[in-house]
């Protein structure tokens, strides 16, 4: 049973798993500085947000985890108010392809690994209040509620995808990762004539090499600057399983 409300959390059989999901929900947003409560400003609107819940596999077949996120309501932002730009690219599906045919012809590894909360690593690119969640409030002297002014990009948000994707870009290009002219979301990197490819979808990063020496470094350059997931050699990818045989 997956609830659809807080209140359905709070009530379900399952309501200690989800607390502690949502604790944990609460515990990212102050380790990335996300937020900072205050008084909603004279003429400004708050963006409303929910708790959404989910149950996810673990990496032995028998588990799960509970999954809270709390998510901006985006469609009630306020254009050139609340954001601006929003667009964000995606990997094209030719390009996964072709990717898994090089890797085959030219014997490279397909590592993957997955960014812990993206959004939150990149900053806010306009003023923006957001409710706060339910059974998290936190109220001033009188008993008046505060609001979140947003100093990181939350889920949900219109905008968060595109400031996480350049965060990410930059990133990439300082560390001389070069972006494809013709795939925004490829990047490769030559070094003593050996290559690395990083193919970008959203949160999700693939790392194709047949050096071992630049598949560690390209591991912890991304993990010295976010929190990440290492998901070893690729097994699902956009929906799609993969089989890897050793040779």
């Amino acid at each position: 049973y997956i609830p659809a409300t807080f209140k359905q959390a709070q009530k379900c059989e399952d309501s200690i798993q989800w607390k502690r999901a949502m604790d944990e929900e609460m515990e990212s947003f102050v380790d990335y500085d996300t937020f900072e409560l205050t008084v909603l400003p004279e003429g400004r609107k708050c963006v409303g947000g929910k708790w959404v819940y989910a149950v996810k596999s673990g990496s032995v077949e028998s588990e799960v985890r509970y999954k809270a996120r709390y998510v901006a309501q985006g469609f009630s932002q306020v254009e050139n108010v609340d954001y601006k730009e929003t667009f964000a690219p995606t990997a094209q599906m030719s390009t996964l392809r072709m990717l898994v045919q090089a890797s085959v012809d030219q014997g490279m590894s397909m590592t993957q690994m997955d960014v812990k909360s993206a959004y939150l690593n990149a900053p806010i690119d306009t003023e923006l209040y957001v409710k706060q969640p339910e059974g998290y409030k936190v109220y001033d002297k009188e008993g008046n509620d505060y609001v979140w002014k947003l100093q990181k990009s939350l889920y949900g948000l219109k905008q968060s995808g595109r400031n996480w994707n350049i965060m990410l870009h930059e990133t990439l290009t300082e560390q001389g990762y070069v972006q494809s002219e013709t795939e925004p979301c490829l990047y490769t990197k030559v070094k003593d004539q050996m290559k690395v490819h990083v193919l970008v979808w959203v949160d999700d990063i693939l790392i194709c090499t047949s050096d071992e020496e630049m598949l560690r470094e390209t591991k912890q350059m991304l993990s010295n600057k976010f929190k990440m997931k290492d998901l070893g050699i690729i097994k699902k990818f956009l929906g799609i399983d993969f089989d890897a045989s050793e040779d």
